[in-house]
C-alpha cells in the first residue's frame, strides 16, 4: 500500500531531501572562477560521463568534484551516478534470483527476525498501523491510540519511522512527554494529539516506534548524543558474505538521524582491517571541506577508531549469511556501549556515501573486481533459476 498524504504540513517527522536538479548558470560559472575550467570543457566533460557504467547526471558531475583540473581522468572515470549505482546493484540482486528483497525492505518485519535469531537490533515496543497485524505485537489503529500510548505507555527515548522508506524521511527521535507534550531531540516540542494526527495522515500503512538507541560512549565523544550509524556493505561472490567498504555517517547537530543530506551532516571513510577514520568530509562540490576534527565538539575524527570494530564486521556479515541469495546488502549499524545493533538493511544501498568518503569511485581498481565476482555469480544463478 502506498502512504498518502505526503503534502502535509511540516511537523516533527523528518523531510526527505529536495529533488536533484541540473547543474545551474552560477556553479558553472564559480568553477571557471575558482578552478579555472572553462563553462565548455565543464560542459563536454559532464556530458562525456553521462553514459556507459558512470550514468552521471550533470548534478552528480558537480556533487562528487569532478570538475577538479587536479583530479586524474581515470579517477574520474571510476565515478558512478545514481543510475548507474541502480543499474550495478540491480546485476547484483537480481529481482529473480532475489525474491526475499520485499521482506528484508520491510523494516518491522526485518528486525523482528534478526531479535529471534539472535542479531543484535533495535527493540519495536508499537506499529501504527490503520490496517496491518504483527502478531503479539502492540498495534495503534489511529490518532487517538497513537496518542494515548504517547503519554502513558511508552518508554522514552523513542526512535519513530515509516516501516517502509529510506534517506530517514519521517523518522523522529521524542526524549519524553509530560503533559500531553511530547519533547523531540532537536529540542522542538509538540501536542501528542498533533504528532499523531501528523503520523496517520502521512503514514497510515505502517509506521514503527522502537526504543531509541544511544552511541557508543567513545563516538558520542566525537560527534555528539545522536546515533551516527556505521554504513557496511557486504557482498557474497559465492564464498560467503564480506565486507567491501565501510563508512562512518556523523549528524548534523541538532539532527535527529544520521542521513549525509541534512546540513552540517559528516561523512568518514573507515579502514575495513582497522575500524580508522582515513577521510573526513562535509558538505558536497564547491561546498566540501575536509574535517580533521569534528566542528562541535572539536575531537579529533580522522585516525579515531570505531570501537567494537570486529564485532560490527562480524554482525554485517552475519545478517547478510541469513539471506546468502543477496549479492549486496548496506547495513545500517548503530554501534552502542553493549555492542552493535542492526538497524535496517538496503538491497540498493546508494554508493555515493563510499564516493563521498572515500574521494574515489565505485569503480576504482580495488572494488571493480569485488562487483565483478559478484555479477558473474549472480548470471550464473539466474541461468540455473532459468534452466539454461
Amino acid at each position: 500500500m502506498t502512504d498518502t498524504s505526503m503534502n502535509a504540513p511540516k511537523g516533527a517527522l523528518l523531510d526527505g531531501p529536495e529533488a536533484a536538479k541540473s547543474a545551474q548558470a552560477p556553479v558553472i560559472v564559480q568553477v571557471a572562477k575558482t578552478h579555472g575550467v572553462s563553462p565548455l570543457r565543464q560542459l563536454r566533460e559532464s556530458w562525456s560521463m553521462r553514459g556507459g557504467a558512470q550514468k552521471l547526471g550533470s548534478n552528480e558531475y558537480y556533487n562528487l568534484g569532478l570538475f577538479d583540473p587536479a583530479m586524474p581522468r581515470a579517477a574520474k572515470r571510476a565515478f558512478v551516478g545514481q543510475k548507474g549505482i541502480n543499474a550495478l546493484n540491480a546485476r547484483m540482486n537480481p529481482p529473480a534470483a532475489v525474491p526475499t528483497r520485499a521482506f528484508v525492505g520491510n523494516k518491522l518485519l526485518y528486525t523482528q527476525l534478526l531479535a529471534q535469531l539472535g542479531i543484535g537490533t533495535a527493540e519495536t515496543q508499537a506499529l501504527v498501523s490503520t490496517h496491518r497485524n504483527a502478531g503479539q505485537m502492540r498495534v495503534l489503529r489511529d490518532a487517538d491510540a497513537l496518542a494515548a500510548f504517547l503519554q502513558n505507555d511508552a518508554r522514552y527515548p523513542l526512535f519513530g519511522k515509516p516501516h517502509h522508506g529510506s534517506l530517514s524521511e519521517g523518522s523522529v527521535r521524542l526524549t519524553g512527554c509530560e503533559s500531553g507534550t511530547l519533547h523531540i531531540a532537536n529540542g522542538d516540542s509538540q501536542p501528542a494529539a498533533d504528532f499523531a494526527a501528523e503520523v496517520m495522515a502521512r503514514y497510515p500503512g505502517g509506521f514503527i516506534l522502537q526504543t531509541a538507541l544511544d552511541p557508543h560512549p567513545d563516538m558520542a565523544a566525537i560527534a555528539g548524543p545522536a546515533i551516527g550509524c556505521i554504513r557496511v556493505v557486504t557482498v557474497n561472490d559465492g564464498t560467503g558474505p564480506a565486507p567491501a567498504y565501510a563508512v562512518w555517517k556523523l549528524p548534523a547537530p541538532r539532527a535527529m538521524s544520521d542521513n549525509f543530506w541534512q546540513a552540517g551532516s559528516l561523512l568518514a571513510h573507515l579502514d575495513l582491517s582497522t575500524g580508522s577514520v582515513t577521510r573526513c568530509v562535509i558538505g558536497t562540490g564547491l561546498d566540501q571541506q575536509e574535517a580533521a576534527t569534528h566542528p562541535v565538539s572539536g575531537a579529533p575524527i580522522v585516525g579515531a577508531t570505531m570501537p567494537h570494530w570486529d564485532d560490527t564486521l562480524r554482525i554485517a556479515c552475519d545478517a547478510h549469511a541469513v539471506f546468502p541469495e543477496f549479492g549486496i546488502c548496506g547495513f545500517d549499524i548503530a554501534v552502542t556501549e553493549d555492542g552493535p545493533k542492526v538497524l535496517e538493511c538496503n538491497d540498493n544501498p546508494s554508493h555515493n556515501l563510499y564516493q563521498i568518503g572515500a574521494g574515489q569511485g565505485l569503480l576504482s581498481p580495488d572494488l571493480a573486481p569485488v562487483w565483478d565476482h559478484v555479477t558473474e555469480r549472480q548470471a550464473k544463478q539466474l541461468k540455473r533459476l532459468q534452466g539454461k
